[in-house]
């Protein structure tokens, strides 16, 4: 192998890796800005109890100002937030139970808005932060490969030809595995783009879960939650149509089509193409 080559595979496998954990922070950032959008409806639901018990609480703050029990302006120089203002209101004397338990409610509604918005706009920050930090990463090793891409090109065409020679499927598999191995094969030759799940481009994720879409089975757009979402078998009791998945982190798969080989988009600058699972650290396999 050309020196060319090795640095290739390696910004490859780094490549790759980086492009399954930015797959990741997207589904991670999508969940949660859909807990986000169910929280705004939840709040919107009860907005109507909390705006009744604000207009309780406004009513007895008003009577609090007339009677000089509250002071206007330490209300207003104090930090303004609602729980400090209700706080100061639930200080004044002459109140009644039923008023304090409005109070009580108002500030109840308020800390469970506020704890839950809270906590889901603080997710996204984080999913927001972690997709920014991968691409920055990807931007790096995209400027790393480009200094040896017109080597590796030339070293590839003089080892293999100008592609890898598209592979017919002749095995056994029936059924949904037939279906699953038949629609992968038939990517063959088509390049490998960063969250591409077709038509006509993929990465390795994106070509195992459209494969299974075809038979109904819907399966994350990343290679690690693929495999803690479907049941896993051994690598001795592979069979056409299973995922298999590559490295210690499971940052790669591809579908299985028999006599240890799989077919999967490898990483950028590469096409779809078949390969030995020899060819990888094998690290485990599920079949949905």
């Amino acid at each position: 192998m050309t020196e060319a080559e090795k640095q290739l595979d390696a910004l490859g496998v780094k490549m790759d890796k980086v492009n399954e954990q930015m797959n990741s922070a997207k589904v991670q950032l999508k969940r949660v800005k859909t807990q986000q959008a169910g929280l705004n409806r939840q709040l919107a639901a009860s907005q109507a109890k909390l705006d009744a018990a604000q207009a309780e609480v406004g009513k007895i703050a008003a009577t609090a100002y007339r009677d000089g029990s509250l002071s206007l302006t330490s209300a207003m120089v104090n930090d303004g937030s609602p729980a400090n203002y209700l706080d100061q209101l639930a200080a004044v004397e002459w109140l009644s139970s039923r008023q304090r338990d409005t109070i009580d409610e108002a500030k109840a509604y308020q800390a469970k808005y506020d704890a839950t918005k809270t906590r889901v706009d603080n997710q996204v920050k984080a999913a927001q932060r972690l997709e920014s930090q991968l691409g920055s990463q990807q931007k790096s090793i995209k400027k790393d490969q480009s200094k040896w891409e017109e080597i590796r090109r030339s070293a590839y065409v003089k080892k293999y030809g100008s592609s890898p020679a598209t592979v017919t499927y002749n095995g056994q598999a029936s059924g949904n595995a037939a279906v699953v191995v038949q629609y992968a094969m038939a990517q063959q030759g088509e390049p490998y783009v960063f969250g591409g799940a077709g038509p006509n481009q993929w990465d390795c994720s994106g070509l195992v879960m459209m494969a299974w879409k075809q038979v109904g089975v819907n399966l994350p757009h990343s290679a690690r939650q693929q495999y803690n979402s479907v049941p896993h078998v051994s690598r001795a009791n592979l069979q056409p149509g299973d995922i298999v998945f590559f490295y210690g982190d499971l940052h790669h798969d591809g579908i299985y089509i028999g006599n240890n080989q799989v077919v999967h988009a490898p990483t950028e600058g590469q096409n779809v193409q078949v390969e030995s699972i020899n060819n990888m650290p094998f690290a485990g396999a599920g079949r949905p």
